[in-house]
């Protein structure tokens, strides 16, 4: 049977709770995903991503200069 089929089996609600607990940063951007409900978790490869997209990076200022560490 394919697990696409079983979309309201405990068993993998289980399995895609403690996947998102155990890997709560979106796979694809790397920005923590806060809540289940925002997350499309991949229960057979144990990845989770933002569901429909992710956020637009936040922009840096390019005004900003480097700090200097050296003493």
């Amino acid at each position: 049977m394919p697990i696409f089929s079983r979309h309201r089996d405990p068993m993998l609600e289980q399995i895609a709770h403690d996947t998102f607990a155990l890997f709560p940063n979106c796979h694809r951007c790397g920005q923590r995903i806060s809540r289940l409900e925002d997350a499309d978790v991949r229960v057979l490869v144990q990845r989770v991503v933002h569901r429909g997209g992710c956020p637009a990076p936040s922009p840096v200022p390019a005004d900003v200069p480097p700090s200097d560490t050296t003493p």
